[in-house]
């Protein structure tokens, strides 16, 4: 009973030195996002500006150009982070990613439509189309796959069936309509460049309020990550949560689609380091995912706007680049410690 003690003592120290560690690098890119620009700000400045009340030209800078863009950042990695936790604990597929179901490619064929059909339509018109092409997608990847005898594996491969139509809606849109394909593909590749008040106004109250109802249902997320039938035994109605779980991922990807585009792998890659971090329980897994998700999008943006300082690269391409070699390292460590 001591050594068990002990043992939970340990953990819980563990726990915390990362959280806090995370938290406090989360801090540092945060202010060091608020300094990247033309003019570049020194962390005395920004820390000025942001805890002074008067009205000086560094506060108006941060306040009017780069504060929404760093918070859409953080919100949006972990919007994709907590869909991607809540995919793979009630599938328990460790490559279930939202991208696999049509979601992330539903929205962004919304938001190509839109922006192909009514190029200067107005912004909540821009956001609902994403949001219901995300839907309108997951429901289309739900009947094929419940056509064919719904399970994780085969939701996966309905997903991509889906996902190929979209893409090829998408490319056709592109290519009868070269003339708007430059905005388009900027919207395509996942950018935060573009942020503005007017956006996080009205889809951070509903990316946060989902966050909040994914950490309240932590408990039934653990359960149902043992499989249906434990969920079952104990008198869970999985066949509801389930449902609500994927409409909650819903939700969350194609809002966050609609605020930065369709940006693949990141799920899927905050998801396998965090497991590699804390485990697959998604008591810890879940809180650390929305942590790490916000750090990852966040220093994705902050490499970009260093290492391409004269335009802006979307922050796709940087995730997209390094998605594959890391998830190829991560399955090999995860191999080499089961052997060990």
């Amino acid at each position: 009973m001591r050594a068990l003690s002990n043992n939970s003592i340990l953990n819980t120290k563990k726990f915390f030195l990362i959280y806090f560690f995370c938290i406090f690098l989360l801090i540092i890119l945060f202010l060091y996002s608020l300094s990247l620009g033309p003019v570049y700000l020194s962390f005395e400045k920004v820390l000025q500006a942001c805890f002074q009340s008067e009205d000086t030209f560094e506060r108006r800078l941060i306040v009017e150009t780069r504060l929404a863009r760093t918070i859409m950042a953080c919100l949006v990695g972990s919007s994709f982070a907590v869909a991607g936790v809540m995919l793979q604990s009630i599938t328990k597929n460790p490559m279930a990613c939202p991208s696999l179901l049509g979601v992330t490619q539903g929205a962004g064929l919304g938001i190509v439509v839109i922006l192909a059909l009514f190029p200067f339509c107005p912004l909540p018109v821009y956001l609902s189309c994403a949001v219901v092409g995300g839907i309108i997608a997951s429901l289309l990847t739900y009947i094929v796959a419940v056509s064919v005898g719904i399970s994780p594996l085969r939701l996966i491969l309905a997903g991509q069936a889906i996902n190929a139509l979209l893409y090829a809606l998408t490319q056709a849109i592109l290519i009868f309509l070269p003339t708007r394909a430059g905005v388009i593909l900027i919207n395509l590749n996942g950018s935060v460049a573009g942020a503005n008040w007017q956006q996080l106004t009205y889809v951070a109250p509903v990316l946060i309020l989902l966050i909040l109802i994914a950490i309240f249902n932590i408990k039934n997320l653990h359960i149902l990550s043992f499989g249906k039938d434990v969920a079952s035994s104990i008198g869970l109605r999985t066949e509801f949560l389930i449902a609500f779980f994927l409409f909650i991922i819903v939700l969350l990807c194609a809002s966050s689609v609609s605020l930065a585009g369709p940006i693949l792998f990141f799920p899927l890659i905050v998801v396998h380091f965090s497991k590699f971090v804390v485990g697959e329980n998604p008591t810890h897994l879940l809180p650390f995912s929305i942590v790490f998700g916000a750090i990852l999008m966040l220093f994705s943006d902050c490499l970009m706007r260093v290492v391409f300082a004269n335009q802006e690269v979307p922050v796709g391409f940087f995730i997209a680049l390094v998605g594959a070699p890391i998830l190829i390292l991560s399955s090999r460590m995860k191999r080499l410690l089961k052997n060990a």
